[in-house]
């Protein structure tokens, strides 16, 4: 059992965002303790107009920098940590990877990564759930017919993880 990998694009982004927008929001708030208002030199006539819009500024973009940064943080953590809690506390199944796609909403180095949907069929029910896996960067062509483990919420079965690592499948020449 494996997850992803712990550096994510929105972790990535995330960081570097809520760093840069911290160091401007401070920027701002020290170029307003400490700054010279007759020193900036604006459209306003007032040099004090000037200097709270310049202060203002760098602030608020500092501000709104670092709050999408920290968004983007949260929901990457908020996903990881909803993994590893359905791997501790769901229910496995063993379901059987069918199918393999190219998730079109993305293009990393100019191709598509891909996505693996398997199927369960449940023996009680005699239904079949239809599971799909998060993105990866290889071909997992080699993935069909492989049986992975699906983890269940208890209480809500449509939030699920496939536990399914691109490693550890064979490549197809």
């Amino acid at each position: 059992m494996k997850t992803r990998p712990s550096i994510t694009a929105n972790i990535l982004v995330g960081g570097i965002f809520s760093f840069i927008g911290a160091i401007f929001a401070a920027l701002g708030i020290l170029f307003f303790i400490f700054g010279d208002p007759s020193m900036v030199e604006g459209s306003f006539r007032d040099p004090r107009k000037n200097f709270l819009a310049f202060c203002g500024v760098f602030t608020f973009m500092g501000l709104l920098f670092f709050f999408v940064g920290l968004a983007l943080l949260i929901s990457d953590i908020r996903k990881n940590l909803g993994r590893k809690e359905l791997i501790k506390n769901g229910y496995r199944i063993y379901a059987q990877i069918t199918e393999v796609y190219e998730d079109n909403n993305i293009v990393i180095n100019g191709h598509h990564p891909q996505y693996a949907v398997s199927r369960y069929e449940d023996p009680n029910t005699l239904t079949t759930q239809i599971f799909k896996s998060i993105s990866f960067d290889t071909d997992l062509s080699g993935a069909i017919g492989m049986t992975v483990s699906v983890y269940l919420d208890p209480a809500d079965h449509s939030k699920y993880y496939m536990d399914l690592d691109p490693e550890s499948i064979v490549v197809k020449y």
